[in-house]
């Protein structure tokens, strides 16, 4: 059997084009896959829908949450725990179970110690 070899390059050359094109496509749908997901999760509308994604869930108006974040956003340095008690009007240990919900949800929250002075918390950006 005599194939000529011109015939078997334009035949490699084909096959080359074909698998190029099946990639292409491929990539294609990939990135549209990303691109669908990335715009879910940045979606308001979709947020607390499926995974979470970079954007925060807003707090229900004057919830324990609520109170303990804007103590905590209203200042530049750390605030001691009593100050948030009293400022957020809870108590200290509802204090110390909001600021680990707020880690939870993935605020970043420093407790900054100096010497025997009482931890001061704050909000890091």
């Amino acid at each position: 059997m005599n194939i000529n070899p011109e015939l078997i390059k334009q035949f490699m050359k084909l096959s080359d084009d074909f698998e190029q094109d099946i990639r292409k496509d491929e990539r294609q749908k990939v990135r549209e896959q990303l691109l669908a997901r990335i715009a879910a999760e940045t979606d308001p509308q979709r947020r607390g829908v499926g995974q979470r994604g970079p954007d925060k869930r807003a707090f229900r108006p004057n919830s324990s949450l609520a109170r303990v974040y804007r103590c905590l956003s209203s200042r530049k340095h750390g605030v001691n725990i009593k100050t948030l008690s009293r400022e957020s009007g809870l108590t200290i240990s509802a204090v110390r179970n909001s600021i680990n919900r707020l880690r939870a949800s993935g605020y970043s929250i420093r407790c900054d110690r100096v010497g025997y002075q009482r931890p001061k918390y704050r909000l890091a950006s």
